[in-house]
């Protein structure tokens, strides 16, 4: 109902200030008419969103509930597992009065406040994935950070993984989070051959191994598609779903069925050290090929 989005904005704009003074602004949803509530609408259910450096929050409505829910991962990043539920009120639209709309807003400025300040010094010490948008203007590529946390969105129960590896080593030991932990997951959506999750999961491979780095293409094609150990049947079910990598992925493998020493070094690989990369270039040289 457009009561819904009117109310809804009247709470958006009481956050306006608050929201500017944290360094976040409303998203203009697309089609949004000159003079209309910021708001967007699916199934009956009514959102606003906001966006900063800072990471994410929304105000969801439905069923008579007003949500707000945060997240530290930015706009272009965030999936609905990232958000946590930060506080719940009644939204009974009809009898919705001018003060309830102020206290309701002011109650979010504060668990906004809360959540992007003290009480999330440690989450938010999580290093920052390199954007879309910046990936594909050319001003920086892809790196192993972004691999995984993009990895880790794919398959949530990956993510208590992601943060521990950074929290212990004080940095992303890639190899250490994909040998031990996430190639078991990609492998088993290989086999299952699912065409939904394989689209998924090699739209977001062939995504980064395109504008990624060096670095980070290695990775993919031998730290992870590496590990299909040659597999005929595991590589069939990936090739309608490889770009780019199609031709590096299966000479990896080849390589790998023949070499003991990469095998070992593969399995055994040395501590993490990452390095600036300005201009991709050849990664099949770290195999000895």
């Amino acid at each position: 109902m457009a009561n819904t989005a009117e109310k809804l904005g009247l709470i958006v704009k009481n956050l306006s200030v608050k929201a500017d003074n944290l360094g976040f602004h409303v998203v203009i949803p697309e089609g949004t008419e000159k003079g209309a509530p910021p708001v967007s609408e699916s199934n009956g259910k009514y959102t606003a969103l906001f966006s900063g450096d800072k990471g994410t929050f929304k105000l969801e409505v439905s069923d008579q509930k007003i949500y707000l829910k945060c997240t530290l991962a930015k706009a272009d990043m965030a999936v609905e597992n990232d958000f946590s539920q930060e506080s719940v009120s009644l939204f009974e639209e009809d009898s919705l009065r001018d003060q309830d709309i102020r206290s309701m807003s002011n109650e979010f400025g504060e668990n906004i406040e809360k959540f992007y300040s003290a009480g999330q010094t440690k989450k938010s010490k999580l290093p920052t994935p390199v954007s879309k948008n910046a990936a594909k203007s050319g001003s920086v590529y892809y790196d192993t950070i972004t691999l995984g946390a993009r990895i880790s969105q794919i398959y949530p129960e990956l993510k208590d993984e992601y943060k521990a590896n950074i929290e212990k080593y004080g940095e992303f030991l890639v190899e250490d989070f994909f040998l031990n932990h996430g190639n078991a997951y990609i492998i088993n959506t290989i086999r299952e051959n699912n065409p939904q999750k394989m689209r998924k999961l090699f739209n977001c491979l062939n995504e980064i191994y395109n504008d990624g780095t060096n670095e980070v293409q290695g990775v993919i094609v031998i730290t992870i598609l590496g590990s299909l150990r040659n597999d005929e049947q595991l590589l069939a079910n990936c090739v309608d779903y490889m770009d780019d990598m199609t031709l590096a992925v299966i000479e990896a493998n080849k390589y790998l069925a023949k070499s003991k020493s990469a095998n070992a070094k593969l399995e055994n690989p040395p501590a993490y050290k990452p390095k600036k990369q300005k201009k991709k270039s050849s990664f099949l040289s770290q195999m000895g090929m």
